[in-house]
Protein backbone atom coordinates (compact mmCIF):
# COMPACT_ATOMS: atom_id res chain seq x y z
CA UNK A 1 0.00 0.00 0.00
CA UNK A 2 0.97 3.49 -0.91
CA UNK A 3 -0.10 6.39 1.37
CA UNK A 4 0.37 10.29 0.13
CA UNK A 5 -0.34 12.63 2.23
CA UNK A 6 -2.14 16.30 1.09
CA UNK A 7 0.00 18.72 1.70
CA UNK A 8 -1.05 22.62 0.87
CA UNK A 9 -0.69 22.81 -3.01
CA UNK A 10 -2.26 19.95 -3.73
CA UNK A 11 -5.49 20.10 -1.52
CA UNK A 12 -8.59 21.44 -3.07
CA UNK A 13 -8.13 18.89 -6.26
CA UNK A 14 -10.74 16.25 -7.15
CA UNK A 15 -9.75 12.88 -6.10
CA UNK A 16 -10.19 11.80 -9.55
CA UNK A 17 -7.81 14.19 -11.04
CA UNK A 18 -5.03 14.40 -8.08
CA UNK A 19 -4.52 10.50 -9.45
CA UNK A 20 -4.40 11.25 -12.90
CA UNK A 21 -1.73 13.81 -11.87
CA UNK A 22 -0.11 11.44 -9.44
CA UNK A 23 -0.05 8.24 -11.40
CA UNK A 24 0.67 9.66 -14.78
CA UNK A 25 1.10 6.33 -16.38
CA UNK A 26 -2.44 4.64 -15.36
CA UNK A 27 -4.95 5.21 -17.67
CA UNK A 28 -8.25 6.59 -16.96
CA UNK A 29 -10.16 3.50 -16.98
CA UNK A 30 -7.64 1.81 -14.51
CA UNK A 31 -8.31 5.05 -12.39
CA UNK A 32 -12.01 4.96 -12.23
CA UNK A 33 -12.08 1.36 -11.71
CA UNK A 34 -9.39 2.18 -8.33
CA UNK A 35 -12.00 4.44 -6.66
CA UNK A 36 -14.89 1.65 -7.78
CA UNK A 37 -13.48 -1.11 -5.94
CA UNK A 38 -12.48 0.78 -3.16
CA UNK A 39 -8.88 0.45 -3.87
CA UNK A 40 -8.13 4.31 -3.39
CA UNK A 41 -8.80 5.87 -0.21
CA UNK A 42 -9.10 8.85 1.58
CA UNK A 43 -8.01 9.10 5.82
CA UNK A 44 -9.05 5.01 5.29
CA UNK A 45 -12.82 5.59 3.91
CA UNK A 46 -14.28 5.00 0.38
CA UNK A 47 -14.83 7.64 -1.79
CA UNK A 48 -16.03 9.10 -4.92
CA UNK A 49 -14.01 10.58 -7.68
CA UNK A 50 -15.18 13.78 -7.00
CA UNK A 51 -14.67 14.34 -3.66
CA UNK A 52 -12.42 17.26 -2.86
CA UNK A 53 -9.43 16.80 -0.97
CA UNK A 54 -8.12 18.64 1.90
CA UNK A 55 -4.78 19.46 3.28
CA UNK A 56 -3.80 16.99 5.98
CA UNK A 57 -5.91 14.13 4.53
CA UNK A 58 -3.92 11.14 3.44
CA UNK A 59 -4.61 9.05 0.15
CA UNK A 60 -3.97 5.67 0.27
CA UNK A 61 -3.50 3.41 -2.94
CA UNK A 62 -3.85 -0.35 -2.10
CA UNK A 63 -1.94 -1.51 -4.62
CA UNK A 64 1.24 -4.05 -4.49
CA UNK A 65 4.44 -1.46 -4.62
CA UNK A 66 5.54 -2.81 -7.17
CA UNK A 67 2.76 -2.26 -9.43
CA UNK A 68 2.74 1.20 -8.84
CA UNK A 69 6.12 2.18 -10.19
CA UNK A 70 4.12 4.81 -11.90
CA UNK A 71 3.63 6.89 -9.05
CA UNK A 72 5.81 9.73 -9.88
CA UNK A 73 4.98 13.26 -10.29
CA UNK A 74 4.22 14.74 -13.93
CA UNK A 75 7.16 16.21 -14.99
CA UNK A 76 9.58 14.12 -13.67
CA UNK A 77 13.01 12.51 -15.79
CA UNK A 78 10.38 8.92 -16.13
CA UNK A 79 7.77 11.25 -17.91
CA UNK A 80 9.18 14.63 -19.29
CA UNK A 81 10.49 13.59 -22.29
CA UNK A 82 14.70 13.76 -23.15
CA UNK A 83 16.46 15.26 -20.31
CA UNK A 84 17.51 18.61 -20.17
CA UNK A 85 20.96 19.77 -19.08
CA UNK A 86 21.76 20.63 -15.42
CA UNK A 87 20.62 24.28 -14.55
CA UNK A 88 22.55 27.08 -12.52
CA UNK A 89 20.39 27.92 -9.67
CA UNK A 90 22.97 30.65 -8.72
CA UNK A 91 22.25 32.37 -12.24
CA UNK A 92 18.79 33.53 -10.99
CA UNK A 93 18.67 37.21 -9.66
CA UNK A 94 15.80 36.82 -6.94
CA UNK A 95 13.67 40.40 -7.01
CA UNK A 96 11.04 39.42 -4.70
CA UNK A 97 10.39 36.13 -2.62
CA UNK A 98 7.40 34.81 -0.40
CA UNK A 99 5.68 31.82 0.00
CA UNK A 100 3.27 32.49 -3.04
CA UNK A 101 4.67 34.35 -5.39
CA UNK A 102 8.54 34.80 -7.25
CA UNK A 103 9.81 37.49 -9.24
CA UNK A 104 13.09 37.23 -10.71
CA UNK A 105 15.09 39.53 -13.25
CA UNK A 106 15.55 37.74 -16.78
CA UNK A 107 18.71 38.28 -18.62
CA UNK A 108 18.34 38.69 -22.22
CA UNK A 109 18.56 35.62 -25.00
CA UNK A 110 17.31 33.50 -22.38
CA UNK A 111 13.81 31.43 -23.16
CA UNK A 112 12.10 31.47 -20.39
CA UNK A 113 10.49 27.70 -20.77
CA UNK A 114 11.35 24.64 -23.22
CA UNK A 115 10.50 24.74 -26.93
CA UNK A 116 10.72 23.36 -30.18
CA UNK A 117 14.53 21.94 -30.81
CA UNK A 118 15.77 23.80 -27.81
CA UNK A 119 17.93 21.65 -25.39
CA UNK A 120 19.66 24.22 -23.07
CA UNK A 121 18.36 25.42 -19.68
CA UNK A 122 15.82 27.62 -19.56
CA UNK A 123 14.67 30.43 -16.83
CA UNK A 124 12.10 27.65 -15.99
CA UNK A 125 14.70 25.41 -15.07
CA UNK A 126 16.83 27.78 -13.09
CA UNK A 127 14.33 28.44 -11.03
CA UNK A 128 13.15 25.13 -10.11
CA UNK A 129 17.09 24.27 -9.56
CA UNK A 130 17.07 27.57 -7.02
CA UNK A 131 13.33 26.25 -5.22
CA UNK A 132 13.13 22.99 -5.76
CA UNK A 133 9.51 21.38 -5.61
CA UNK A 134 8.72 20.78 -2.27
CA UNK A 135 7.05 18.21 -1.18
CA UNK A 136 4.00 18.79 -4.15
CA UNK A 137 2.79 15.14 -5.72
CA UNK A 138 1.01 17.54 -8.76
CA UNK A 139 2.34 21.26 -8.41
CA UNK A 140 5.16 22.53 -9.48
CA UNK A 141 6.35 26.23 -9.18
CA UNK A 142 5.54 27.49 -12.58
CA UNK A 143 5.26 30.33 -14.59
CA UNK A 144 2.57 33.05 -14.37
CA UNK A 145 3.56 35.02 -18.06
CA UNK A 146 6.22 35.13 -20.75
CA UNK A 147 8.65 37.17 -22.08
CA UNK A 148 10.32 36.73 -25.27
CA UNK A 149 13.76 35.25 -25.59
CA UNK A 150 15.84 38.70 -26.37
CA UNK A 151 13.29 40.60 -23.88
CA UNK A 152 14.78 41.21 -20.81
CA UNK A 153 13.07 42.05 -16.97
CA UNK A 154 10.83 40.76 -14.80
CA UNK A 155 8.83 37.46 -14.91
CA UNK A 156 6.73 36.18 -12.37
CA UNK A 157 6.55 32.81 -10.83
CA UNK A 158 4.07 31.27 -8.76
CA UNK A 159 5.38 29.17 -5.82
CA UNK A 160 2.25 27.44 -4.40
CA UNK A 161 -0.85 26.62 -6.42
CA UNK A 162 -2.84 29.25 -4.58
CA UNK A 163 -0.16 31.72 -5.71
CA UNK A 164 0.07 30.64 -9.07
CA UNK A 165 -4.25 30.40 -9.30
CA UNK A 166 -4.06 33.77 -8.14
CA UNK A 167 -1.34 35.21 -10.26
CA UNK A 168 -2.73 33.54 -13.51
CA UNK A 169 -6.56 35.25 -12.97
CA UNK A 170 -5.10 38.64 -12.37
CA UNK A 171 -3.06 38.75 -16.02
CA UNK A 172 -6.58 37.48 -17.43
CA UNK A 173 -8.63 40.18 -15.51
CA UNK A 174 -5.86 42.74 -16.62
CA UNK A 175 -5.15 43.65 -12.89
CA UNK A 176 -1.68 43.20 -13.37
CA UNK A 177 -0.06 46.40 -14.09
CA UNK A 178 3.21 46.06 -16.63
CA UNK A 179 5.39 48.81 -17.35
CA UNK A 180 8.43 48.06 -20.27
CA UNK A 181 10.97 50.49 -21.85
CA UNK A 182 11.84 50.60 -25.00
CA UNK A 183 14.28 52.37 -27.43
CA UNK A 184 12.66 53.59 -30.27
CA UNK A 185 13.74 55.50 -33.81
CA UNK A 186 11.79 58.23 -34.69
CA UNK A 187 10.40 60.91 -32.50
CA UNK A 188 6.60 61.10 -31.60
CA UNK A 189 4.79 64.09 -31.85
CA UNK A 190 3.20 63.86 -28.76
CA UNK A 191 4.59 62.75 -25.42
CA UNK A 192 1.54 60.44 -24.50
CA UNK A 193 -0.12 58.34 -27.06
CA UNK A 194 -2.17 54.90 -26.77
CA UNK A 195 -2.56 52.30 -29.94
CA UNK A 196 -5.95 50.91 -30.22
CA UNK A 197 -5.25 48.18 -33.00
CA UNK A 198 -6.21 44.68 -32.98
CA UNK A 199 -3.91 41.74 -33.45
CA UNK A 200 -3.72 38.58 -35.27
CA UNK A 201 -1.08 36.18 -36.88
CA UNK A 202 0.86 36.88 -40.13
CA UNK A 203 0.33 33.72 -41.69
CA UNK A 204 2.62 34.33 -44.13
CA UNK A 205 5.29 34.02 -41.63
CA UNK A 206 5.72 30.64 -40.88
CA UNK A 207 8.76 30.74 -38.58
CA UNK A 208 8.55 30.25 -34.82
CA UNK A 209 7.53 32.68 -33.07
CA UNK A 210 5.72 34.06 -36.13
CA UNK A 211 5.25 37.56 -36.50
CA UNK A 212 2.02 39.51 -35.60
CA UNK A 213 0.10 42.09 -37.58
CA UNK A 214 -2.81 44.73 -37.65
CA UNK A 215 -6.19 43.15 -38.76
CA UNK A 216 -9.40 43.65 -38.84
CA UNK A 217 -10.51 40.15 -39.14
CA UNK A 218 -12.72 37.52 -37.88
CA UNK A 219 -9.26 35.80 -36.34
CA UNK A 220 -8.16 39.49 -34.89
CA UNK A 221 -7.64 40.17 -30.83
CA UNK A 222 -8.15 43.51 -29.46
CA UNK A 223 -5.12 44.94 -28.35
CA UNK A 224 -4.83 48.59 -26.26
CA UNK A 225 -1.63 49.58 -25.77
CA UNK A 226 -0.50 53.25 -23.63
CA UNK A 227 2.61 54.72 -24.29
CA UNK A 228 4.66 58.03 -22.96
CA UNK A 229 7.60 59.32 -24.10
CA UNK A 230 10.46 59.54 -21.08
CA UNK A 231 13.22 60.78 -23.15
CA UNK A 232 14.49 62.36 -26.77
CA UNK A 233 16.51 62.96 -28.82
CA UNK A 234 15.68 64.78 -32.31
CA UNK A 235 18.94 65.19 -33.52
CA UNK A 236 19.97 61.68 -33.24
CA UNK A 237 16.11 60.11 -33.77
CA UNK A 238 15.69 58.02 -30.95
CA UNK A 239 13.12 58.15 -28.42
CA UNK A 240 12.91 56.53 -24.73
CA UNK A 241 9.33 55.65 -24.28
CA UNK A 242 7.06 53.69 -21.60
CA UNK A 243 5.09 51.37 -22.64
CA UNK A 244 1.62 50.00 -20.82
CA UNK A 245 -0.18 47.10 -22.11
CA UNK A 246 -4.03 46.76 -21.00
CA UNK A 247 -4.05 43.69 -23.10
CA UNK A 248 -1.57 40.74 -23.42
CA UNK A 249 -1.12 39.41 -26.83
CA UNK A 250 1.87 37.75 -28.08
CA UNK A 251 4.13 40.89 -29.31
CA UNK A 252 2.04 43.50 -29.03
CA UNK A 253 4.22 46.45 -27.80
CA UNK A 254 6.37 45.77 -30.92
CA UNK A 255 3.53 45.02 -33.19
CA UNK A 256 1.97 48.18 -31.76
CA UNK A 257 4.99 50.27 -32.29
CA UNK A 258 5.79 49.72 -35.22
CA UNK A 259 2.26 50.08 -36.51
CA UNK A 260 2.92 53.57 -35.08
CA UNK A 261 5.78 54.06 -37.31
CA UNK A 262 8.10 53.75 -34.33
CA UNK A 263 9.72 50.87 -34.83
CA UNK A 264 12.12 49.54 -31.67
CA UNK A 265 15.80 49.63 -32.34
CA UNK A 266 17.28 46.12 -32.55
CA UNK A 267 14.29 44.42 -33.01
CA UNK A 268 14.71 41.71 -35.71
CA UNK A 269 10.42 40.85 -36.55
CA UNK A 270 9.24 44.41 -36.48
CA UNK A 271 12.26 47.19 -37.70
CA UNK A 272 13.25 48.28 -40.53
CA UNK A 273 15.16 46.27 -42.34
CA UNK A 274 16.51 48.61 -44.48
CA UNK A 275 17.62 50.95 -41.28
CA UNK A 276 17.91 49.32 -38.65
CA UNK A 277 21.62 48.22 -39.08
CA UNK A 278 22.38 51.42 -39.17
CA UNK A 279 20.61 52.33 -35.82
CA UNK A 280 22.39 48.94 -34.56
CA UNK A 281 25.56 50.04 -34.99
CA UNK A 282 24.95 53.73 -33.79
CA UNK A 283 23.85 51.88 -30.41
CA UNK A 284 25.62 49.14 -30.43
CA UNK A 285 22.80 46.87 -29.67
CA UNK A 286 22.60 43.32 -30.24
CA UNK A 287 19.09 42.78 -29.69
CA UNK A 288 15.69 44.69 -29.42
CA UNK A 289 15.14 47.19 -26.41
CA UNK A 290 12.58 46.15 -24.74
CA UNK A 291 12.62 45.38 -21.29
CA UNK A 292 9.98 44.81 -18.78
CA UNK A 293 11.17 47.46 -15.98
CA UNK A 294 7.69 47.42 -13.61
CA UNK A 295 5.32 45.00 -12.82
CA UNK A 296 2.78 45.74 -9.42
CA UNK A 297 0.11 43.18 -8.32
CA UNK A 298 -2.79 42.75 -5.90
CA UNK A 299 -0.60 39.31 -4.19
CA UNK A 300 -2.36 36.36 -4.31
CA UNK A 301 -2.91 34.94 -0.28
CA UNK A 302 -3.48 39.30 0.64
CA UNK A 303 -5.18 41.47 -1.87
CA UNK A 304 -4.90 44.15 0.33
CA UNK A 305 -1.09 44.35 -0.04
CA UNK A 306 0.33 45.49 -3.40
CA UNK A 307 3.15 44.14 -4.71
CA UNK A 308 5.73 46.03 -6.88
CA UNK A 309 8.70 44.84 -8.48
CA UNK A 310 11.28 46.76 -10.19
CA UNK A 311 14.02 45.64 -12.61
CA UNK A 312 17.21 48.03 -13.69
CA UNK A 313 18.04 48.38 -17.22
CA UNK A 314 20.76 45.97 -17.72
CA UNK A 315 24.10 46.69 -18.69
CA UNK A 316 23.86 46.46 -22.59
CA UNK A 317 20.81 48.40 -22.72
CA UNK A 318 22.52 51.67 -20.37
CA UNK A 319 25.15 51.09 -22.79
CA UNK A 320 22.63 51.31 -26.00
CA UNK A 321 20.37 54.11 -24.29
CA UNK A 322 23.94 56.35 -23.56
CA UNK A 323 25.24 55.98 -27.28
CA UNK A 324 21.42 56.70 -28.60
CA UNK A 325 21.48 60.14 -26.81
CA UNK A 326 25.07 61.48 -27.92
CA UNK A 327 26.96 59.41 -24.47
CA UNK A 328 24.95 60.36 -21.81
CA UNK A 329 22.08 58.54 -20.63
CA UNK A 330 18.93 60.36 -20.06
CA UNK A 331 17.27 60.38 -16.64
CA UNK A 332 13.99 59.63 -16.70
CA UNK A 333 10.97 58.42 -14.65
CA UNK A 334 7.61 56.62 -14.78
CA UNK A 335 4.92 59.18 -16.88
CA UNK A 336 1.03 58.88 -15.85
CA UNK A 337 -1.20 56.99 -18.78
CA UNK A 338 -2.47 58.92 -21.93
CA UNK A 339 -5.10 61.18 -21.22
CA UNK A 340 -7.46 63.09 -22.97
CA UNK A 341 -4.58 64.71 -24.71
CA UNK A 342 -3.37 62.10 -25.92
CA UNK A 343 -3.00 60.35 -29.39
CA UNK A 344 -4.71 56.96 -30.16
CA UNK A 345 -3.61 55.17 -33.67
Amino acid sequence: MTSLRIGRDDAGQRVDRFLRKALPRSSLGNLFRMLRKGVVRVDGRRVEGDRRLAEGEVVEIRVAEESLRALEPAGTAATAGPRRPAADASRVRVLHRDEDVLAVDKPPHLLVQPGDGDSGPTLQDQVLALVGRGDARTFVPSLAHRLDRDTSGVVLFGLSARGLRGLTEAFRARKVEKRYLALVAGSPPEDRFTVDLPLARDLSDDTRGARMKVSRGEDARSAVTDFAVLARDDERGFALIEARPRTGRTHQIRAHLRAAGFPIVGDPKYGDPRRDPRWRAMTGLRRQFLHAWRVAFAHPAAPERRVEVESALPPDLRRALARAFGGRAPDFAPSAPPGEDGRSC
